[in-house]
Order: C-alpha cells, then sequence, then structure tokens
C-alpha cells in the first residue's frame, strides 16, 4: 500500500528556506576565509640561477623563453658569467624576441675586440694596417714593456651590453630593479667570491664575464674583479641568502678539452679554467633540494668561444626546459596572477630616442692627455651630430685619438636631473707604444724573402699634443722613417710634420726577359708639410722634401752607378672606407698623389709624378667581389727606379716576379672574388678560397734592355694576369696559398704570411 505524500505546512516551507540560506551563507564564508587564507599565504619565494658558459649561455635565453610561456614568475636572478647577461638582460626589460636578435645580429668579430668596424676606426691604425704593422699594441716605458689587462679591453663589449641593459645607472641597491639581482665575480688580488649588489649594472656584468687574459679586469670599489665562474659559477647558495625557499638553476656545464687541445699558453689556461668552474658547479648542485628544480641543457662539446653561432643554442635550452615542463608546472601561477606579475616585474625598457638633457666629459683622471683637447673634440661633435647621436658620437670620436683604453659611460643625478658622464681613460700601458708586423713568403722553388716591421709612437711630449713616430723595416725593404707630429688646432684635426725617411732595395734588371743585373737602390729623403685629418675618413698631406737618389750594382751586367738629388713638392689625398683591408665585403679606398721637382739649387733630378687608385667592394652572403683600378704617370720624365710605378707578383700581374717591371707610365685594373668557408676560431678569424683576373699596361719600362737596341725596352700593350686562392685570415695578417698564371704559360706559386 502507498502512503499518500503530505504537503508542507507554511511554517515548515519558512524553516526549511532559513535552513538553506543559512548553509548558503556558511559555504561563502568559508570561501572567502580560504581565499584570504590563501591570499595571506603568498607563494614560496623563486630565484633562477643562471651559470656561466661564454658562447653556450645563450642557451639560457631559450630556457626563459619556457618560462614565461608556462607563467613561472621569478623573484630574484643570480647570474655567473654569461649566465649575469642573459639574467640582467631579462631583469631590465628586455624581451626574449630582442636578446635573440642581439645575438643573431651583432658583429661578434667587433663585440669581443676593442676597435669599431674598421670605417670608424682612427685614421692612424689604419695606417699601420697598410703598414702592415698589425700586432698588438705594447706600452713602452722606465718600467720596460707593458701590456693591456687583457686581450680584450671591452670597449665595443660595453656597447653590446648597453644594447641589452640600457646606459649604466648607479642604483643604490640591485634590489630596485623590478626583479631583485645579482651578479657573481671574482677579486683577482684576494681570489675571494664578490656579490654584486649595487653600483652600474653594466658595470656589474662587465666584471662577472671578463673571462682572464681574455677580457681586462673591471674595477670596482677599488677592486679589480673578474668571472666569477673562477669561485661560483651556480650561485644556489647566494639566492638562499636572498631568500628563496625554491631554486630553478640552470647549469650549462663544462667541457674539459682533450689532451690535443691542451697545447698551448692559452689551451692550459682555458682548461685551468674549466677545471675549477666544474670543481665549484659540483660544491653548488649538492645544495639543490627536492624543492629545487636544475635544467641542464644538453650543449655537448658545443664550444664556449663560439659566439658567431651561440644564438643556434637558444633551442637548445628551450627544449631542455621543456623536458621538465611537467615539473615547471608546480612553479606556476594561474594566467590572472601571471598577467599582474608579468606587468609589474617585466616592463617593456623604452629606448630613449630623444638626446640627453645634460652631457659631461668627466677629465679630472687625466694625466697625459690635454683636457682642453678632449673638450675641444667633444665639442665639435656637439656642433655637428644630430641630438640623438652626440653621446654616441662623442664616445667614437674620442676613441678614435688612439689616447684611451676605453671611453665609458654612466648616468648620474645632478641638479634633480639625469646627466649622461662620458669618462675617457688613458691606456694604461701608455704613452708610449711599440708595434710589430711581419710578412713571410715564398715561391716554393727555393726563392724566399721576409719582411719586419716596427713602429714606435711616443704621444704627448708637449701640452699641445707633439708625437714622435718612428718606422723601422727589416728585410727585402730595409728602411727606417722618423717624423715629430706637432697638432696645431685642439681637435688635432691639422698637424705640421718633419720627417727623415731612408730606404734601400735591390731591384732586378732584365735582358728582354732574363734577370742580367741587381741593382741596390737607396734613397734620403727630409722633409716638412702639414696634414689634415677629416674624421676617420680620409686625409691629405703636403709639403716639401728633399730627396738623394743613389744606385749601385750588385751583380751581373754593369750599366753604371747612378746618383742624384733634388727638391720636391707633394700633394696626396687618401680616402680609406673599406670594411676589411685584406677582405674587403664594403667600401671604397681611393688615393690621388701629385709630386712635382722643384728646380732650385742646380739640381740634377727634374721629375713629375702623378697617381691614382681606386678600389670599390662589395660583398653578400658569404660572396665577396671588389674592384681596383690603378694608374700612374711621369708626364713624360725619367723616374728614379725608387720612384717608378711597377707591376708584377700576386695580384699585381700574377705570374710575374714582384717588382719585375719598373716603369714611368703604368695602368692596371683587377677584379677578385673570396668565398668564405665554413669555420673559423682561435687560429683564424675567417677561411676563404677565391680568384682573381687582371691586366697591366706599362710603357716606358725602366728595368728592362733589349739586346736588339741596348736600349731601355718601351712595352706598349696589355698584360693578362690571373691567380687562384685559398686563404686564411689571421691574428699576424692573411695566410695565403696560391698559383698565378701570366702570358707565355707563365706560373708562379705563391705561399706567404702577410702580403708582400
Amino acid at each position: 500500500m502507498t502512503l499518500p505524500i503530505r504537503s508542507r505546512t507554511p511554517i515548515a516551507s519558512l524553516a526549511a528556506a532559513l535552513a538553506a540560506a543559512l548553509a548558503a551563507l556558511t559555504l561563502t564564508s568559508t570561501a572567502a576565509a580560504q581565499a584570504q587564507t590563501s591570499a595571506m599565504t603568498p607563494r614560496p619565494k623563486t630565484c633562477l640561477v643562471l651559470s656561466g658558459g661564454g658562447a653556450r649561455g645563450a642557451a639560457h635565453v631559450g630556457v626563459l623563453k619556457v618560462l614565461e610561456e608556462l607563467r613561472v614568475p621569478i623573484d630574484c636572478v643570480v647570474g655567473t658569467s654569461m649566465g649575469s647577461i642573459v639574467g640582467a638582460s631579462w631583469v631590465s626589460g628586455t624581451t626574449i624576441v630582442e636578446m635573440e636578435d642581439a645575438l643573431k645580429t651583432a658583429d661578434w668579430d667587433v663585440v669581443l675586440g676593442d676597435q669599431p668596424p674598421r670605417p670608424r676606426r682612427s685614421w692612424r691604425s689604419k695606417e699601420l694596417e697598410r703598414e702592415r704593422a698589425i700586432g698588438a699594441e705594447i706600452g713602452v716605458g722606465k718600467q720596460g714593456a707593458l701590456l693591456p689587462g687583457g686581450a680584450v679591453i671591452g670597449q665595443q663589449l660595453e656597447g653590446f651590453l648597453q644594447r641589452l641593459l640600457g646606459p649604466p645607472v648607479t642604483r643604490a641597491s640591485f634590489d630596485e630593479l623590478p626583479i631583485p639581482y645579482r651578479a657573481i665575480a671574482t677579486d683577482i688580488t684576494t681570489g675571494q667570491m664578490v656579490v654584486l649588489d649595487k653600483g652600474s649594472l653594466n658595470a656589474a656584468v662587465r666584471a662577472s664575464m671578463s673571462v682572464p687574459g681574455a677580457f681586462a679586469p673591471q674595477e670596482i670599489d677599488g677592486r679589480l674583479l673578474v668571472d666569477g665562474g673562477l669561485v661560483r659559477n651556480l650561485g644556489v647558495d647566494i639566492a638562499r641568502k636572498l631568500g628563496a625557499a625554491r631554486v630553478i638553476a640552470v647549469n650549462l656545464g663544462t667541457t674539459l678539452m682533450p689532451r690535443e687541445q691542451v697545447q698551448s699558453l692559452v689551451g692550459v689556461t682555458a682548461q685551468m679554467i674549466n677545471i675549477l668552474t666544474d670543481q665549484n658547479v659540483n660544491a653548488s648542485l649538492a645544495q639543490l633540494g627536492p624543492q629545487d628544480l636544475l635544467i641542464t641543457p644538453e650543449l655537448g662539446d658545443y664550444s664556449a668561444a663560439n659566439f658567431k653561432e651561440a644564438w643556434t643554442t637558444v633551442g637548445i635550452g628551450e627544449r631542455a626546459a621543456r623536458k621538465v615542463a611537467d615539473r615547471l608546472a608546480a612553479f606556476a601561477v594561474p594566467d590572472a596572477e601571471w598577467q599582474a606579475w608579468r606587468t609589474a616585474k617585466l616592463p617593456r625598457r623604452i629606448p630613449d630616442t630623444g638626446g640627453p638633457a645634460t652631457v659631461v666629459v668627466k677629465t679630472d683622471g687625466l694625466k697625459s692627455v690635454d683636457p682642453q683637447s678632449v673638450q675641444a673634440v667633444f665639442e665639435a661633435v656637439r656642433q655637428t651630430s644630430p641630438p640623438e647621436r652626440v653621446v654616441e658620437d662623442a664616445v667614437e670620436a674620442l676613441y678614435a685619438t688612439d689616447d684611451f683604453e676605453q671611453v665609458t659611460l654612466r648616468t648620474e643625478s645632478r641638479s634633480g636631473a639625469d646627466a649622461v658622464i662620458i669618462e675617457p681613460r688613458e691606456k694604461s700601458w701608455g704613452p708610449n707604444y711599440l708595434r710589430f708586423g711581419t710578412s713571410l713568403g715564398t715561391n716554393l722553388e727555393g726563392n724566399s724573402g721576409f719582411s719586419l716591421v716596427g713602429d714606435l709612437r711616443a704621444t704627448w711630449l708637449n701640452r699641445k699634443g707633439l708625437e714622435w713616430r718612428t718606422s723601422v723595416a727589416l728585410g727585402d725593404l730595409m728602411g727606417v722613417r722618423t717624423e715629430l707630429l706637432q697638432p696645431v688646432d685642439l681637435q688635432r684635426r691639422w698637424l705640421g710634420s718633419a720627417y727623415i725617411d731612408a730606404r734601400r732595395r735591390i731591384d732586378t734588371l732584365y735582358l728582354d726577359q732574363d734577370a742580367a743585373a741587381s741593382y741596390r737602390n737607396s734613397v734620403l729623403r727630409a722633409g716638412i708639410g702639414m696634414r689634415s685629418r677629416y674624421f676617420t675618413d680620409a686625409e691629405i698631406q703636403f709639403g716639401l722634401q728633399r730627396s738623394w737618389y743613389d744606385q749601385r750594382r750588385e751583380s751581373g751586367v754593369d750599366l753604371g752607378d747612378k746618383s742624384s738629388a733634388g727638391n720636391v713638392a707633394l700633394l696626396r689625398y687618401t680616402v680609406d672606407r673599406l670594411d676589411d683591408w685584406e677582405f674587403p665585403r664594403s667600401g671604397l679606398y681611393a688615393t690621388v698623389s701629385l709630386e712635382q721637382a722643384l728646380e732650385v739649387f742646380d739640381d740634377d733630378l727634374g721629375y713629375r709624378k702623378g697617381g691614382v687608385e681606386l678600389q670599390q667592394a662589395f660583398g653578400r652572403d658569404r660572396h665577396s667581389l671588389s674592384f681596383t683600378a690603378r694608374y700612374g704617370t711621369a708626364f713624360g720624365s725619367d723616374l728614379p727606379l725608387v720612384e717608378s710605378f711597377t707591376l708584377g707578383g700576386f695580384q699585381n700581374i700574377s705570374g710575374f716576379a714582384e717588382r719585375q717591371i719598373l716603369a714611368n707610365r703604368v695602368a692596371f685594373g683587377r677584379s677578385v672574388y673570396a668565398y668564405q668557408l665554413e669555420g673559423g676560431g682561435a687560429a683564424a678569424k675567417a677561411f676563404y678560397i677565391g680568384g682573381s683576373l687582371e691586366a697591366g699596361r706599362a710603357n716606358e719600362q725602366l728595368n728592362s734592355i733589349s739586346a736588339r737596341t741596348a736600349r731601355v725596352a718601351v712595352e706598349d700593350r696589355w698584360i693578362a694576369g690571373a691567380s687562384v686562392f685559398m686563404a686564411a685570415d689571421t691574428a699576424l695578417g692573411p695566410l695565403y696559398l696560391a698559383v698565378g698564371f701570366g702570358e707565355g704559360g707563365r706560373r708562379a706559386y705563391y705561399l706567404f704570411l702577410g702580403r708582400p
């Protein structure tokens, strides 16, 4: 039997409704209390620790990309060496895309050197390169030879860091950054670890990555600091001191080199650093607990020095982080919380496109260089450069004086406004400098030659900037030139000069096409003149010169000795904008010269001489092509052999001997193609294969005698030549292995270091 269901009374219904409302209120209060408790209980503090590793450190960027994608907030960052660069860039507001772009587009040959791109280098450095004095600059003082603090001082590195970190700003604490940051360095004097937590972020990063021997130490607060990897490559303990309850550590690993790579001073030094780094990393890894996370990108034997391809390791870091995505989920937060954190902690750094309100050049630390000259250079830039480029152009102009090891920047607050401070620092190994260069060559058939070049420059011999320059050449060309250069204006664009120049070389005279005699040709010159420089691009010279010539037979047919003397007025204008002297890919080189003998003092020498040379280079990807045209004439006069125009030698009518053709008038054209091969490294910046096509025409040849007429032979036809080569761009100059081809089946082989 089914019992009937009885309807509820009004009182019963009201009681039920009150009970339901009370239950709902209780649940709401409980949820609110739980939410309040969650808000009052912050998530565990998480610190990101990035290890050093040179070029391998670009993998950190890939890890950061995944952390952002998985919504993992970071409360503090600790970085060492390359890890300090990536970490500081991130907390400064540089995006992942901007970091990748910086790694991919950087000219690492420039960034990891001290010289700017060649078109912006000092005119003097270009002169030395053309004269093959390209060795490292050595200081000469009372204490003997003085060397820079490292292979790289870091002038161009400063610009790269500013691209990532912004202008140097002095901070009372790095806790002022959106995400608190610490950089780890080593005090090279005491060997102690130094945790950098204030001051200039740029300087802190620069100190943390200063590999001993490769980069000069960074001085901060009176301490000389170098790479922190020597003492703490993975700063887990520093993260704990910052209050980190959880650590996400990214260890790039240290690969010890095999025995065959540890055969030099550089190799031993690098291996020593690797050993020290590996040992302290193991100690840091032991400090990680179950609440922490270790990410280890699989970099294998990727070289810490391969910065040109460092951007390719970003993907390796990204893959390593994705492998532990399940564990990273424990560090993640909801989207709303992530967006709030991102807005507060990763604000986009907006570049300042306008000029600074105040720019100050600090010169009170200068000892040799005249502060008035520095101010004059700066004022010239201020008057000619757009406001947004004043600081950059001033730094370049001051560095191009060749007086300073670094021209640094920092931002200070003065009178309630920000001011950019430009501070040039004199070379610690100056003010007197020595450079060397060499060239060695053989034709692989028993004939060889060499040339050793030395250049000594004594600077600031008076308050006006007087310089004394002396260059010496030994070998196939023997010579010495000593010159005094006195700036006329404070900017040092106009210079008066007085010089003595002596040269001697052996030239060959030919009977038809066969060597018949060798003569020693000597010249002694003394002159005065003026030079005017136009920034780093061009120079004009004019002056008066007295010359004494002497021609003496060494062996072979005796055609008589000859001596002469005369006075010459000369004018020369040169433009050099090539991006590379040996393997150019862009730019122009041009020179125009005129010489006119002056008939005074009953001189027995009366010649006129004019010449022009143009070279234009083009390049794309790994291909480069350059064209050269040259013309010289004596305007119908006879030139001394030392002053004659020449053809013969590698890429100067290949297949013929060096200086085989000496003439009163020469026309010449050449095209050179080069293809850059993969690779490069410590031994050579790059390797090339290529070839050249050449054509020349000589009139009134001076060192060829016709057997039929016993008179000077006159060649009035075009001569062709060509070459194929393999080459390496080394620190000592170009290394070539080449074959030259000339008319009549001529063939010449070349193996040389440095241009002949």
